[in-house]
């Protein structure tokens, strides 16, 4: 059974929790996925207007909302684990799945600055808002890598609507557990390397009891699936879009 109810603000640690950041950081180059348009997306409530990439199918069956890690330490719509789930997408599930790729405020072309979390929650509610317009009632999954999956679990429990989240590689660094309060209705999954140097294994243990998730730890695995992120794509799929793997 899964924890029901509204994460508190405090979810998010704040950034002095981490490593210093680089005072430029390096992000990878963008690339473009097949069936992709880039889109320029309001911000909820009046917030910053954000730059996205999205596909959406005529009849989609389902909706994902990719979060990308975090900004302060190069963390982008391109980054590695977000792309190659995108690039997943576009192989197997383009006609059925809608999905979104965006960079946060203060990312790329997306206006405004690095909000700790708080103001990234209400960019990913707002792409998500935008998908639901665009692709009507299908089932939505929220899915974030690293810092990425904090704002997803946290927009999850704020729109009380979606059905799935996945959360890669969850730094513990990124959760404050002392007030987190409880996780979203939607069914959580994390997915965790064995050699994650960021996040230990029993630390993403930890956070699956307390939010009612499932948890699969992939063997040989680093904090950014380095080894095989093909395996991870394939393994996210299933989870994110069911409905490919199953129909």
């Amino acid at each position: 059974m899964h924890a029901s109810g509204m994460l508190t603000k405090g979810l998010m640690a704040p950034v002095d929790a981490l490593p210093p950041p680089p005072e430029v950081p390096v992000r990878s180059p963008a690339v473009a996925v097949q069936g992709e348009v880039e889109a320029t997306v309001p911000g909820l409530s009046g917030g910053p207007a954000l730059e996205a990439r999205i596909h959406v199918p005529p009849s989609a069956a389902r909706t994902v909302v990719l979060c990308h890690p975090h900004p302060l330490y190069g963390g982008s719509m391109h980054s590695p684990v977000p792309l190659v789930i995108a690039k997943l997408l576009a192989e197997k599930a383009r006609e059925r799945v809608a999905w979104a790729r965006f960079n946060f405020r203060g990312v790329g072309s997306s206006v405004g600055r690095y909000d700790h979390g708080r103001g990234e929650v209400d960019d990913a509610r707002a792409i998500l808002d935008y998908l639901r317009a665009a692709a009507g009632k299908a089932p939505v999954t929220l899915c974030g890598h690293s810092f990425g999956s904090s704002v997803a679990l946290r927009a999850a429990a704020a729109d009380g609507r979606v059905e799935r989240v996945l959360l890669i590689s969850p730094s513990a660094r990124l959760f404050d557990s002392s007030d987190a309060g409880r996780g979203p209705s939607a069914k959580v999954t994390i997915f965790i390397g064995d050699r994650d140097e960021i996040c230990d294994v029993d630390d993403a243990r930890a956070l699956a009891r307390q939010f009612g998730a499932e948890i699969r730890v992939f063997e040989g695995q680093d904090h950014h699936f380095l080894k095989s992120r093909r395996a991870l794509a394939e393994a996210a799929l299933a989870i994110i879009a069911p409905e490919v793997i199953d129909p």
